[in-house]
Formats: C-alpha cells, sequence, structure tokens
C-alpha cells in the first residue's frame, strides 16, 4: 500500500512539473484592464492599448508559434495603439558571447511576425535590460525595422478631435538613463501621458513634478512561480513584493500596472500565466 501511495505521489509531481514547464508557459491569457485616467478628453474614452512585454524568443517550447498567438490575442482586441516593453531575446550580463548567438539567432525568426503587428496608431516600443546584454542600439535598429517607434525618454502624441493624449518610452531603469520628466517636458500640462518603463522601478526616477497618469511594466513576468500565502519566488525590482509582482501595484509616485509577460527566460510558470494585455482608458470620476 505504501509503495502505491508513493508511486501516486511521484507520479503526481512528475506531472505537475512537466505542466509547470511545457504547458503552463505556453497557456497566454488575454488580460483586459479599465484605468482611468485624470482630465482624459472624450475624444480618447475607451483609447485601447495592446502591450506584449518579456518575449525572451527561443525559451518557450514552440516560442516562434508561442509569439503568433500572442500578436493573434493582441490584435482580436481590435486596440488603437500596441506597445512592446521589452526584452525581445534571452541574454546574460555575464555571458555576452551567448547572449550575442541568442539574439541574432531570435532576431531574424522575430521580425517577421512583429512587421505583422497593426493598430491605426502604430507599435511602439521600449529597450529592456536583457536588450542592453546583447546591444541596446542594435536592438533598437531592429525594432524600427519592424516598423516599431522606439522611444527611450521620448513621447509622441496622438491626436483625436483636437485633443492629445502623450504616449513616452524611459529607457531601462536598470541598465540606461531615465529622463525624469519621461521625454514630456515640452507638452503642455493639459496633455495626459501614459508611461511606458520596461521596469517598475523606472517610477522611482521620475520626478515628482512631472504629470504622469498611467505606468505601463513588465519585467518580472508576474514572479513566474507563485505560490500560496508565499507569493512570488522573484520580482527583480524594488516596487514590486511577493504579493505585487504583477497587476496594480502600490507606490507612492503614480499608478503603476505591471504585466506578467508573454515569455519567459526559463520555460517554468506556476500559478503564473503569461498574457497580452490589454488597457483601456477611461476617465477618471471627480
Amino acid at each position: 500500500m505504501e509503495v502505491a501511495v508513493l508511486a501516486l505521489l511521484a507520479a503526481a509531481a512528475i506531472t505537475a512539473i512537466a505542466y509547470a514547464v511545457v504547458v503552463a508557459p505556453r497557456r497566454l491569457r488575454l488580460t483586459t484592464i479599465d484605468a482611468p485616467i485624470p482630465g482624459l478628453p472624450a475624444a480618447f474614452d475607451g483609447y485601447t492599448i495592446a502591450v506584449l512585454s518579456d518575449i525572451h524568443h527561443g525559451a518557450v517550447w514552440g516560442s516562434r508559434t508561442h509569439l503568433k498567438r500572442a500578436i493573434t490575442l493582441a490584435h482580436a482586441a481590435a486596440p488603437d495603439l500596441i506597445a512592446l516593453l521589452g526584452d525581445y531575446g534571452l541574454s546574460h550580463h555575464r555571458l555576452p558571447r551567448a547572449s550575442r548567438r541568442a539574439y541574432e539567432r531570435a532576431m531574424p525568426v522575430m521580425g517577421p511576425l512583429l512587421r505583422s503587428l497593426h493598430a491605426p496608431d502604430g507599435v511602439v516600443a521600449v529597450i529592456g535590460n536583457h536588450d542592453y546584454d546583447y546591444d541596446a542600439s542594435a536592438v533598437a535598429a531592429w525594432l524600427r525595422e519592424t516598423g516599431s517607434r522606439v522611444l527611450v525618454n521620448e513621447a509622441v502624441c496622438i491626436e483625436r478631435a483636437g485633443a492629445r493624449l502623450a504616449i513616452s518610452g524611459v529607457d531601462d531603469a536598470a541598465s540606461g538613463k531615465i529622463d525624469p520628466h519621461a521625454g514630456c517636458a515640452h507638452l503642455e500640462p493639459h496633455v495626459p501621458r501614459i508611461v511606458l518603463s520596461h521596469n517598475p522601478d523606472g517610477v522611482l526616477s521620475l520626478a515628482t513634478d512631472a504629470r504622469v497618469d498611467l505606468v505601463l511594466s513588465g519585467h518580472t513576468h508576474g514572479g513566474q512561480v507563485v505560490l500560496p500565502f508565499v507569493g512570488a519566488l522573484s520580482r527583480r525590482c524594488k516596487l514590486c513584493g511577493r504579493h505585487t509582482a504583477r497587476g496594480w501595484v502600490p507606490n507612492p509616485r503614480a499608478p503603476l500596472y505591471v504585466t506578467s509577460g508573454v515569455g519567459a527566460i526559463i520555460p517554468l510558470r506556476v500559478h503564473c500565466p503569461p498574457e497580452v494585455l490589454v488597457v483601456r482608458l477611461r476617465p477618471r470620476a471627480g
């Protein structure tokens, strides 16, 4: 009897591990949130941004198919804009040669897929720490070739019926240098602004007198392994705690939402599915 029980437990453990490694990292979901923005013009009520973060092409089983599905989910939301939040390949700062090989294998595969992304206001992108491990300038050039507008401490303004909305992207908090005004210092105070920051900790570098209505980030992968009561085993940033590695993250500076991302460095997810995030802007009451 004891042998049979041990055998069942062993089989259950093997099944759980196999699911966490082979199945869970590929079970993409579509997460939709409403983000209240103070002073949002009526023309931008319902404005929709589809967010793909932390693709890390090459780690997940069937990476090309996985990315294609993420793109399909993004397009299904009929977004006004698509935002890419960095970390497109696999790298490690202590393994520069391996990182270069991994990125140079991945970019030609991802290129045609990212070129297929389309939205009325186009595709914007920021750079992450893994992109720096390879070559941030090379990744930025490659993204531009795919049709993305790369925002590094720069903002682009979108116009609707005479009203404007700013979409800003900042440099990576760990490897780059963030403009405290997120490239928005030239904008009129009444223009709402959304800031894209690969690392949630980018919020900490923003000036206290700079208008920031919403920050969208990735980087944490949601923790990848999230255990009951314990929470996320890994976050790799200061702002995100064990129970705030994804979703709305409380902080004293600005509304911050962290996505669990599309991919992962290590193909392992427990209670933390990968996702395509869809953000709908809404005017904030009061």
